[in-house]
């Protein structure tokens, strides 16, 4: 699909996933560490009660959902990143709503690129509008500043949670 240098990005196929489960869990447990010490302890085992189960139920709709464009970044055999793009055409827009780096790759441009080729893909979809979203905790900061540098808009959101 799209090749840059010896990084090669393509379309996701069944036995791929192996690798992403492996990859999921090592990219999102620093994530959720942080998430864990940015909110309240009564919050987060409730909203968050098995990040690993919940991963791994995303992961799955990520892989075997027909509705869902996955793709993934490669360099010598070794899957570097994944994304998945679903496509809402009520709201007129396509959303890259899952993506992941391999800790030993992350901050050498593998989710640039992965989030380059979803916008391309969403394009040939003929959407004019792409969203991205993601956490405003530490965890998520990276991800805030890659967004911001590829020139995405915050939309702004505020989420409250209480446990009652």
């Amino acid at each position: 699909m799209t090749s840059l240098g010896s990084m090669n990005i393509r379309d996701y196929e069944a036995d791929d996933k192996p690798a992403l489960e492996e990859l999921t869990l090592r990219a999102w447990e620093p994530v959720f560490a942080d998430l864990e010490r940015s909110i309240k302890p009564e919050i987060y085992e409730v909203f968050v009660p098995d990040w690993q189960a919940e991963q791994m139920r995303s992961l799955n709709t990520v892989c075997d959902s027909g509705d869902i464009h996955t793709i993934v970044a490669e360099r010598d055999e070794k899957i570097l990143g994944f994304a998945a793009m679903s496509f809402h055409p009520e709201d007129f827009l396509g959303q890259i709503f899952m993506i992941g780096v391999d800790p030993d790759y992350q901050r050498r441009g593998v989710g640039t690129a992965l989030i380059n080729a979803g916008i391309e893909i969403i394009k040939q979809r003929g959407f004019a509008l792409v969203m991205i979203e993601t956490g405003g905790d530490p965890g998520h900061a990276a991800a805030r500043k890659t967004y911001e540098k590829m020139g995405f808009d915050l939309y702004p959101v505020a989420r409250y949670l209480k446990r009652v």
